[in-house]
């Protein structure tokens, strides 16, 4: 009986921390929630980003310039 029950609790945790961080994992709009202006923002400067192939320190650069508004 005592397997039993520690079977069940067991499969009870593991089930709720697969629930929780798969809800934490999704983007804002995946969760019926909207975009903020800044989430925007930074999603259309990464799109941008991606097209052009920058990595590294290329990307962080274009990143900041990006999200600040200097680069049009």
């Amino acid at each position: 009986m005592k397997k039993i029950i520690s079977a069940l609790l067991f499969a009870l945790m593991a089930s709720t921390h697969v629930f929780a961080d798969t809800a934490m994992n999704q983007p804002a709009q995946e969760q019926g929630k909207k975009l903020t202006k800044q989430q925007m923002k930074m999603k259309k400067c990464s799109k941008e980003a991606k097209e052009k192939k920058l990595k590294g320190e290329e990307r962080r650069k274009f990143m900041k310039s990006c999200l600040s508004g200097k680069n049009k």
